[in-house]
């Protein structure tokens, strides 16, 4: 079997033209709150993440755009953006798929030479002569990778998300559930209404009622798109929650592909107004949100530049392991887009290929990385914790949470079950707002004040932002408590015999 490239891996500089300028609209003055230098070379990437029920088309829409071929109604563009031969088998995505669309000076599509080219050769050639990108996160939809989906929306951090829906399906559970994540996480999204071609007018007409429905239940304006509205001021407006754009296509025909195709040129890059994105002066953060073992090479890690500027032969801190140290690395070659390149700043997302620096003995090893990590700048003094505090809101619960409550915590690329060691209230029900601390069961994490969380456990779930970070806490590992107490209870037996 053909090894996986790094999702994120080797992309070349992006060009340095500046973008046609877009008529100037009335936007929220926080947009303007930092400073320029925050606006990097890379805000003509834009990363949208593809989201929506089983079945209803998202990977086959994906192929259609990136691959520039029409679908044949069997899933023949799917075929092009899986990663594994199991996905094309059964036809659904199980993992995280990336794919990235270009476009010219003249706005128009940058073509592949040929569709079923490597992303290798795909991506360098067309990071090579585009002026602007679009890189999609093809999610997965069935409901037993919702794990996996939520990742992808809380960790990879997309600017947008497309919302998938078969016209001929309807809106179904799994697409009301993705809405309500990208709503819990600030995430705009606009909707794509697919398979037009073979949807009864009746059924297509009560799928675009009921989605209209739910838009105006969750205070999102519905704006099905035509051929005589203003892209350019849509997608302004769409930037800043305004709006939700539908656009109705055809996979098979390309029906509605030139609107679909102008609008995603047209986004604009939120990394300005997201908090958790810092400059390029600040001090390097890196979260890792995967990891490769690259013949020749060694340990890869895949993630998304918070902030700082990261240059080969750096020397940063990897952490935090499972009793919370960071270790010295040093960055051996750093890829973004799927070509090597000397540096990369804020709001990229790269890969690093890393080893300890200053020992030659000890070896870097893929099971020494995992998801969650972070590498960062030994000036900023990372710490660990175990415990944390969290203003929350229960979206659904079926009776009520309590104390020693356990639920699975998203929180950026971080993925732990937590436990509920206080809360403000003795409980708290569906709809109810509060306070909780929670404590992780398995290891040390590093967090953000700020930074936005999820936690799920069955049906349960809640969302809400950390408020506070707890550094004094410290937590014995299992093995470490069983080690510990079997001396305490031998050195006993020993002062029982003397």
């Amino acid at each position: 079997m053909e090894a996986k490239q790094p999702h994120n891996g080797t992309a070349v500089p992006v060009p340095v033209e500046e973008e046609k300028k877009a008529p100037k609209l009335s936007v929220p003055s926080h947009e303007c709150e930092k400073d320029k230098a925050v606006l990097r070379k890379d805000d003509n990437d834009i990363r949208v993440a593809v989201i929506g029920n089983v079945d209803s088309g998202k990977s086959t829409l994906v192929g259609v755009l990136t691959k520039c071929v029409k679908d044949d109604g069997n899933g023949l563009a799917r075929q092009y953006v899986f990663n594994y031969p199991h996905e094309k088998d059964t036809g659904r995505t199980s993992s995280i798929g990336h794919e990235i669309m270009g476009f010219d000076q003249e706005m128009k599509q940058v073509a592949p030479l040929r569709a079923k080219t490597s992303k290798y050769e795909q991506w360098q050639q067309i990071t090579k002569t585009s002026k602007k990108y679009v890189t999609f996160i093809d999610l997965c939809g069935h409901e037993k990778y919702l794990k996996t989906t939520v990742f992808g929306l809380s960790g990879l951090m997309p600017d947008y998300a497309m919302i998938v829906v078969g016209a001929n399906m309807g809106v179904s559970k799994m697409t009301k559930e993705h809405l309500g994540i990208s709503l819990a996480l600030d995430v705009p999204f606009f909707v794509v209404i697919t398979k037009i071609d073979i949807a009864p007018a009746d059924v297509r007409k009560n799928t675009v009622q009921t989605l209209c429905k739910i838009l105006t239940g969750v205070k999102k304006s519905a704006e099905l798109i035509k051929p005589e509205d203003d892209l350019v001021k849509c997608a302004a407006l769409f930037k800043v929650g305004s709006i939700c754009p539908v656009f109705s296509i055809s996979n098979v025909t390309e029906e509605g592909f030139p609107l679909l195709k102008t609008f995603l040129y047209h986004l604009q890059s939120r990394i300005s107004i997201n908090p958790l994105f810092k400059t390029a002066s600040d001090p390097v953060e890196f979260l890792i949100d995967e990891i490769f073992n690259v013949t020749g090479v060694g340990v890869v890690v895949a993630g998304t530049m918070l902030g700082g500027e990261v240059s080969q032969n750096q020397v940063l801190l990897l952490g935090p392991d499972d009793v919370g140290e960071f270790a010295p690395v040093v960055i051996r070659s750093i890829h973004f887009k799927r070509n090597i390149v000397d540096k990369v700043s804020a709001g990229q997302a790269a890969c690093f290929a890393i080893r300890y620096h200053g020992s030659k003995k000890e070896q870097l090893k893929k099971s020494n990385v995992r998801k969650g990590m972070v590498v960062v700048d030994k000036s900023i003094g990372p710490k660990a914790t175990w415990e944390f505090s969290s203003e929350v809101m229960i979206l659904h619960h079926a009776t009520m949470i309590q104390e020693h409550y356990q639920a699975v915590i998203h929180c950026g690329v971080i993925r732990q079950t937590a436990e509920v060691s206080a809360m403000n209230k003795d409980y708290l029900k569906t709809g109810d707002k509060g306070t909780i601390k929670f404590r992780f069961l398995y290891r040390p994490e590093y967090l953000h004040v700020g930074m936005a969380l999820l936690f799920m456990e069955g049906r349960t779930k809640g969302l809400g932002r950390v408020a506070s970070v707890n550094y004094e806490y410290k937590r014995l590992k299992p093995g470490v408590a069983r080690e510990k107490g079997q001396k305490k209870k031998e050195e006993a037996e020993r002062k029982k015999s003397a």
